[in-house]
C-alpha cells in the first residue's frame, strides 16, 4: 500500500524505528524509499530530530542478524517477566489486570520491534547474474578470488557471498575460462563446482575452459585436475589439453591443443584442422554473425590458421583467404560467402 508522507507526521522516533518501510530506507538509503523520506523531511522539517534518533536506534539494532532460537526467546521472556512490577496485596483486581495488560502490550511491542528489525536487516545472500554481449569478453572476480573470463553471448550466476563451510558453485550458460583460487586449510571442505548444460565439473584448485553450446558441453583442462560428471559417468582430466565432451548421452575424453581452445580470451580464433561448419557455429554463437552460404559443400572443409576478431573487415579478409571465396557483408551482422 502506497502511503503519503503525511501518514508519518505524528510518528515518534520509537514508532519510526519499528516501521518496516523506514527500516528498509535505513538499510538501503539510496533505494526506492530515498525520495519518499526526502519529501517527508521537506514537508515536516521539525521531524528531523526524530528521524535522526530513529535512524540511530535502527542502526544500533543492526547486530540482530539471526532470529533468536526458541531457548533464547524463552530466556528473554523470563527476563521481561522478572522486570514486571509485582501486584501488591489488597490492590483491586481490575487495576492489576489493566496494569498487566499495559505491560504485556509494551513487551509485545518490544518483540514486534525486534522481529521487524530482523526481517529488514537479516543477511540476504543475493544471486549475481552476469551476461556478456556478442563478441564481448568480460573479466570477473568471484567471491573467493577465483578469476573468470566470460566469452561473448554467455551468462554466469552465483551467490553474492560464499560461506566457508559451503561449496563454491557457479552456473554457466555459454563459455568461460576459470582460474580457481585454492582455499586455505582443508581444501576438501570447500570444493569448487561448475554446472553447465548436463555436466558438472568438480575441482579443488586449477584452471580450465568450459563451453556449452547447441546441446554439447565440453571441459578442457589447462592446469591441475578436474572431474567431469554427466549422465552417471565420470572422467578425470589430469593433463593439460585433456578434453571431456558430453553429447548425445555419452561422455568422451580426448586430447586437444590448448591454445586453440583458449584463444577466444584474446578475441582470436585459432583454427587447427577445424571444420568450416564448426567455425561458422562459433561465429554465430559467440559473435552474433549470420552466415549465408551459397555452396554448402564448404561446410565439410577443414581449415587451419588464426583470425583476429577485433575488426570485422579483418575477419572478412581472413575468411576470403582461408576459404578461397568471395566474402561480403550485409548490414551489421550478415556475412555472405560465395566460392570462387
Amino acid at each position: 500500500m502506497k502511503r503519503s508522507v503525511h501518514y508519518y507526521a505524528s510518528f515518534t522516533a520509537i514508532q519510526l524505528a519499528a516501521d518496516p518501510y523506514f527500516l528498509e530506507w535505513v538499510r538501503f538509503p539510496e533505494g526506492s524509499g530515498h525520495q519518499f523520506w526526502e519529501q517527508f523531511l521537506k514537508a515536516y522539517p521539525e521531524k528531523a530530530a526524530d528521524i535522526d534518533r530513529a535512524t540511530a536506534i535502527a542502526r544500533s539494532m543492526y547486530v540482530i542478524a539471526d532470529m533468536p532460537s526458541a531457548q533464547q526467546q524463552e530466556d528473554s521472556w523470563k527476563r521481561i517477566l522478572q522486570a514486571l512490577p509485582q501486584a501488591r496485596p489488597g490492590k483491586a483486581q481490575p487495576t492489576v489486570i489493566r496494569s498487566n495488560a499495559r505491560v504485556w502490550m509494551a513487551a509485545a511491542a518490544v518483540v514486534a520491534l525486534a522481529v521487524a528489525v530482523w526481517v529488514i536487516f537479516r543477511p540476504i545472500n543475493k544471486e549475481v547474474n552476469i551476461v556478456s554481449g556478442y563478441g564481448e569478453v568480460k573479466d570477473l572476480l568471484l567471491p573467493d578470488g577465483t578469476k573468470v573470463k566470460l566469452n561473448g553471448n554467455s551468462g554466469i550466476r552465483y551467490s553474492e557471498h560464499w560461506a566457508a563451510d559451503m561449496p563454491r558453485e557457479v552456473w554457466l550458460d555459454g563459455e568461460a575460462f576459470f582460474d580457481v583460487k585454492p582455499v586455505t586449510g582443508n581444501d576438501a571442505s570447500q570444493p569448487f563446482a561448475v554446472h553447465t548444460g548436463d555436466i558438472n565439473v568438480q575441482v579443488l584448485g586449477t584452471s580450465f575452459n568450459v563451453r556449452n553450446r547447441r546441446g554439447t558441453s565440453d571441459v578442457m583442462l589447462t592446469t591441475g585436475k578436474v572431474i567431469v560428471a554427466a549422465a552417471g559417468e565420470k572422467q578425470l582430466l589430469s593433463r593439460p589439453g585433456e578434453l571431456a565432451v558430453y553429447n548425445s548421452q555419452k561422455l568422451e575424453k580426448k586430447t586437444v591443443q590448448v591454445s586453440s581452445y583458449i584463444s577466444w580470451q584474446e578475441q582470436k580464433l585459432q583454427l587447427d584442422q577445424t571444420r568450416v561448419s564448426d567455425l561458422f557455429a562459433r561465429l554465430e554463437d559467440d559473435w552474433g554473425y549470420k552466415i549465408q552460404l551459397t555452396d554448402t559443400s564448404l561446410l565439410h572443409k577443414r581449415i587451419s590458421g588464426e583470425i583476429d576478431m577485433k575488426e570485422k573487415q579483418i575477419l572478412i579478409n581472413a575468411l576470403a583467404l582461408i576459404l578461397r571465396a568471395d566474402v561480403s557483408q550485409q548490414g551489421d551482422s550478415t556475412i555472405i560467402i560465395t566460392p570462387n
